[in-house]
């Protein structure tokens, strides 16, 4: 996943051509291209919107649940 406009890419086809099939098969009205155009190009700026954002936050997610190696218990014995 090192291309993510390839992916977006992808993603914004298949959101158009399942679009396009519910359009002509399923509501069996004409819309206007340009409204599926500007919906397909929606789709692609989110996907690169949310990796974003994704890759902005991971590390900081990573920093702060980080687990130690060792658990913090106390399994000597009891010292009274």
């Amino acid at each position: 996943m090192d291309n993510i406009f390839l992916i977006a890419g992808i993603i914004s086809v298949i959101f158009f051509l399942v679009k396009f099939l519910e359009m002509r098969y399923v509501d069996k009205e004409s819309k206007p291209l340009k409204y599926l155009i500007r919906d397909t190009l929606v789709v692609y700026i989110s996907v690169i919107t949310g990796n974003f954002i994704y890759e902005q936050v991971t590390p900081v997610l990573e920093e702060t649940v980080k687990t130690q190696s060792t658990p913090i218990a106390f399994t000597d014995e009891a010292p009274f």
